[in-house]
């Protein structure tokens, strides 16, 4: 039978007052501490000492913990530092009588049954995935959607944990009863605890400066929300081409008429189904992000075998942005979904902040509509199909287009992200620039300079 020596414990309060056994001169085993101090120098004669006992002498195996024999309780006490926990003798003890005499290493066997059929098919999906480099636990991890407490009840339904069983335990009822809780140990009673001190205190200012009135702070007009945005985008360009769909977009936000921030990303990689480009308000474009990331997240944990496509992810947007509109509360933002659709065809459609959606072979939001369309009317004629043109001539259109609106668009900027999106995947460059800029056409524009006529 192996001795407590042959043990180690993986509690800190354990590990601070383990024992060490030392082997005397004479084969009999005498308990000391970590500071070589035997039970003899430890304990005084007037304080009694707890003892464990383990049967060091047992040559075979026992089944379960055991007490040895009589006449070796003397000579195998494990004596406690009197400076210790006065409930380190009862740690201890349950410590001994719990281990198992003989180690068991073997891989305890399967529970009975068979396992369920949707939890075998999930993770058969996660092992794929991880074979694919997916780590669903980095990016939760740096999900800003999953950062946001409010989500743990959507976390708990997603599991099926209810709102009862997350106080669940393995303890006895007696000692942890979770149906039976009492009313103030709620959040909501904590609450109202809260708000009663919180008006208890002001009460008590109130009776030197009196009570504050906030009636000339009350308006009979309804309250607006988001209705001036302060951060914004601008242009956001996109065309088709054969087997794929190119989309660019500058870094620029501005704030009102300052060019505030430079590398502000508004390219936004879907999975490897789409890409979207956002116009308008940032923080309403930041929203729209952390809703994709829940999409995202949600999608891949389905175990369904279906994926979204950018028709999908357009369909849902622009649902999105409808519902808002109605509310009242609209999203300041103009966007382009590119990808393909249920067919594996290119996709490019676009949705605005009233849910209004449109479809085009070259589509783009802001002062793109009025500058760069044009360019790519006459670079891609309608009436020619997409099969015509390559990605080579769609990616050069593009960076055409983003040189005219930093010519002609003060809300544009000349650094911009492009990318593609085939068969293949998706490519994605966020730090382009514009290139070969020339100004010699402001000579000929009519008020420049010393012009005016």
């Amino acid at each position: 039978m192996l001795g407590l020596g042959a043990y180690e414990s993986s509690s800190e309060d354990e590990a601070e007052n383990k024992k060490f056994l030392s082997i005397s001169q004479e084969g009999k085993e005498t308990p000391v501490d970590a500071h070589g101090r035997s039970a003899n120098d430890q304990m005084p004669e007037t304080q009694p000492s707890p003892s464990i006992t383990t049967n060091v002498l047992t040559t075979a195996p026992v089944v379960g913990p055991s007490h040895p024999p009589k006449e070796h309780i003397a000579s195998e006490e494990l004596s406690f530092d009197a400076r210790s926990s006065p409930a380190s003798a009862s740690r201890a003890l349950i410590h001994d009588l719990t281990l198992p005499p003989v180690p068991n290493l073997d891989i305890p066997p399967s529970p009975p049954g068979s396992p369920e059929t949707a939890t075998s098919a999930k993770f058969a999906h996660f092992l794929n995935l991880k074979k694919k480099g997916v780590h669903f636990n980095k990016k939760m991890a740096i999900s800003a959607s999953l950062k946001n407490p409010s989500l743990l009840q959507k976390l708990r339904e997603h599991a099926g944990i209810d709102e009862q069983a997350q106080y669940s335990t393995s303890l006895p009822i007696d000692v942890w009863d979770p149906s039976n809780l009492p009313q103030w140990g709620f959040k909501e009673e904590l609450l109202k605890t809260q708000q009663e001190v919180r008006r208890n205190e002001e009460e008590k200012r109130d009776d030197v400066y009196g009570r504050y009135d906030h009636s000339y702070l009350q308006t009979s007009g309804p309250k607006a929300h988001t209705q001036s945005p302060a951060v914004t985008g601008t242009s956001v360009v996109a065309v088709k081409f054969n087997g794929g769909v190119a989309i660019a977009a500058d870094n620029l936000a501005s704030y009102g008429s300052l060019a505030r921030f430079s590398d502000v990303k508004r390219l936004r990689v879907f999975g490897d189904a789409a890409i979207i480009g956002f116009g308008g308000d940032v923080s309403d474009m930041q929203y729209i992000d952390r809703l994709l990331d829940s999409v995202d997240i949600r999608e891949n944990y389905s175990s369904n075998g279906n994926t979204l496509n950018a028709k999908n992810i357009h369909t849902y947007l622009s649902k999105v942005f409808y519902k808002r509109r109605t509310d009242m509360n609209p999203l300041w933002n103009h966007i382009l979904v590119a990808g393909f659709d249920g067919d594996g065809k290119p996709f490019l459609s676009s949705a605005d902040l009233l849910g209004t959606t449109f479809s085009s072979p070259h589509l783009a939001t802001g002062f793109g509509a009025h500058l760069a369309v044009p360019i790519l009317r006459r670079l891609f004629p309608e009436e020619k199909p997409i099969e015509e043109f390559s990605k080579d001539q769609a990616v050069a259109a593009l960076r055409e287009c983003m040189k005219v609106l930093w010519y002609r668009d003060a809300r544009s900027h000349d650094r911009f992200s492009i990318a593609t999106i085939t068969k293949e995947g998706i490519e994605l460059n966020e730090n382009e620039q514009v290139e070969a800029q020339s100004w010699a056409f402001a000579e000929v524009v009519k008020g420049y300079g010393a012009q005016t006529v």
